[in-house]
């Protein structure tokens, strides 16, 4: 039971918060004003009630702000069980995702050296191949602003066990994904890509990436309580974060998580540490007289390098460029399947802001982002000014239909993910919905989110296929028949079918025009084998979504069973084919048996579909 003073304290805390809401300054207020304290109220009433709602084991935070660190603090356990303390200084999270921006400033070093360009074909620095296409070669541009246009994979992420490792080269070429944008046209966010640049930075540089890493910029840093790679030194082990799942009441932990391509999530780092690396970002590449970058390329890396229109927000080099409440917002978000990490920097307010957690919140992290934002830096939004456009009606039923985010798979099993991910755009009283936010058109082809900031375009490309942008992210329309509605409808027809046609045959078998054992033991033999493999197919990638393990064992075996749904289809087809030819059975049952084969026509076209078959 909480004590009057607890409550007490949470009070003062939460007005504290209230008060720089009510009070905060506008986006044109001196940084100056913001104190370390103002942060710390700030987090104390943010987290403490986060932290309890969604059940986080703990978090870490940083802020620095005109050239210093302003604020750091641990909120919550390291060790649930051995009720170890979160210590800003100390304590190391793995950042994931958000590592990537070490990559990319190792790359941005190697190209203020000279041995680098970047718009030279990335082949010239490989020992290996990517094969052309498109006509167009990719460049080190391509890979910074995750346009290579690489299909979606799942193999950089993480990997159960130590032994399943593999040296970085035998990585990027036994899991080579396809190329399916041409370079430079689609923002598709690549795990590979960044894989790839980790790997051009030990070719070029001639070390090890973790060595390089280590020695140009977290030693000249200072940052002496992180670490690259996988194995930790047993003095910065003890100090490593356990990573949570809370589940049944309770914080299961993972001890670690195997990164299978270093380069894409690479440290692991304190809060206090990652504040030295904002702070070179914030100050022209400089840390207490140590230089990693020299100022133009912190300008470079931060200028914008890409969006899909001139209306959005895009891509700077190797992270997220965004305006949100008249401020111009660098960012970035990593993930893993225990820890959540956003970063943000803000350059004209020389501000940068570092949140991790050991256990998942319920979004990605930027929720604490946007709500930091609307604190110090508050806007008042003017209400929207709807106008339907005349020509509004007639064009409102282009842009309803089913849309999948160019960051997918297109050509292996892992395409069965992309319905997951599927989101509907509906035209709902004049207005356009999706994600349950809200937009009206303002001029054709572009909507304003009529309570927020945030912007959405479409466009149709030369093939006829219509896209959507919102932020940095694309998405592009497809048929009815990739839809979730069309997977459930088969799947669920076909259940219904092998149900009825059993329990139909079961109470009528011993008709004399009713099918015999063999065709019926036939098509619900067939039916029962479908369903069972696209159960455990679902299964296997909805693990893949809590783990981040990809179930390629899972998903090869399955791969080759459905190989026996050919010839087994073909004969179910022939036997139909055969009985309304000699008119066998009563209609009845020829119809019901005529559906359960095009049941099994359409869960084989399904299986084609998803690329099952290799």
């Amino acid at each position: 039971m909480k004590t009057y003073s607890e409550h007490c304290l949470r009070l003062i805390s939460v007005l504290l918060v209230l008060g720089l809401c009510l009070n905060g300054s506008s986006s044109a207020q001196a940084s100056s004003a913001r104190t370390g304290q103002d942060f710390e109220a700030f987090f104390d009433a943010v987290l403490a009630e986060q932290l309890a709602r969604e059940h986080i084991a703990g978090a870490t935070v940083a802020v620095v702000q005109n050239g210093e660190l302003a604020f750091a603090k641990g909120y919550g356990f390291a060790d649930v069980d051995a009720s170890l303390p979160v210590q800003a200084d100390r304590t190391l999270f793995f950042i994931g995702s958000d590592g990537k921006l070490f990559t990319w400033t190792a790359v941005m070093q190697l190209v203020e050296q000279g041995k680098l360009e970047l718009q030279a074909d990335i082949n010239t620095y490989l020992d290996f191949e990517i094969p052309t296409a498109f006509g167009q070669p990719i460049t080190m541009h391509h890979l910074l602003t995750h346009t290579a246009g690489f299909e979606d994979e799942a193999h950089s992420l993480f990997v159960e066990n130590e032994s399943d490792l593999l040296p970085l080269r035998e990585h990027l070429t036994r899991y080579q994904p396809v190329r399916v944008y041409p370079p430079g046209e689609v923002m598709a966010y690549s795990n590979y890509g960044s894989a790839l640049a980790g790997y051009i930075v030990e070719r070029v540089s001639g070390q090890p990436f973790a060595s390089y890493l280590t020695e140009h910029i977290l030693q000249p840093l200072g940052m002496n309580h992180s670490f690259v790679g996988n194995h930790l030194p047993p003095e910065l082990a003890a100090d490593l974060s356990q990573g949570y799942r809370y589940q049944n009441g309770r914080f299961d932990s993972l001890d670690f998580e195997w990164t299978a391509a270093i380069p894409c999530a690479p440290i692991r780092t304190s809060a206090a540490d990652l504040g030295r690396f904002m702070l070179a970002h914030l100050n022209e590449g400089c840390v207490a007289g140590n230089c990693i970058l020299r100022p133009e390329t912190v300008s470079q890396m931060q200028s914008l390098q890409f969006n899909h229109s001139q209306q959005t927000d895009g891509m700077a080099y190797g992270i997220m460029r965004m305006r949100f409440n008249n401020q111009i917002v660098l960012w970035h978000t990593g993930r893993s399947p225990r820890f959540v990490t956003v970063l943000a920097l803000l350059p004209e307010q020389n501000l940068g802001l570092f949140v991790s957690y050991n256990t998942p919140p319920a979004d990605d992290g930027r929720a604490i982002l946007f709500r930091f934002l609307d604190t110090f830096f508050p806007v008042e939004r003017a209400p929207l000014a709807e106008m339907p456009l005349p020509d509004w009606q007639q064009r409102a039923e282009l842009f309803n239909g089913n849309y999948v985010p160019a960051r997918s798979n297109h050509t292996t099993p892992e395409i069965f993910s992309r319905y997951a991910k599927s989101t509907e755009i509906q035209i709902e009283s004049g207005r356009l919905a999706f994600n349950g936010w809200e937009f009206a058109e303002t001029e054709p082809g572009v909507f304003n989110q009529v309570s927020g900031d945030r912007l959405l375009t479409f466009k149709v490309d030369e093939n006829g296929r219509r896209w959507f942008f919102v932020g940095i992210l694309a998405f592009f329309q497809v048929p009815w028949y990739e839809t979730p509605g069309f997977l459930l409808a088969v799947v669920g027809s076909s259940l219904l079918l092998c149900l009825s046609f059993l329990f139909a045959w079961l109470f009528c078998r011993k008709q004399v025009s009713a099918p015999g054992p063999f065709e019926t033991g036939l098509s619900l033999g067939l039916g029962l084998f479908n369903l069972v493999l696209f159960a455990w197919l679902s299964l296997s990638f909805l693990q893949y979504g809590s783990t981040f393990v990809y179930p390629q064992p899972s998903v090869d075996l399955i791969s080759k069973l459905y190989w026996l749904s050919l010839p087994w289809t073909l004969m179910l087809l022939v036997i139909t084919l055969r009985v309304w030819l000699r008119n066998s059975w009563t209609i009845g049952w020829r119809v019901h048996y005529s559906l359960l084969t095009v049941s099994a026509l359409m869960f084989l076209w399904l299986i084609i579909n998803l690329n099952l078959f290799g």
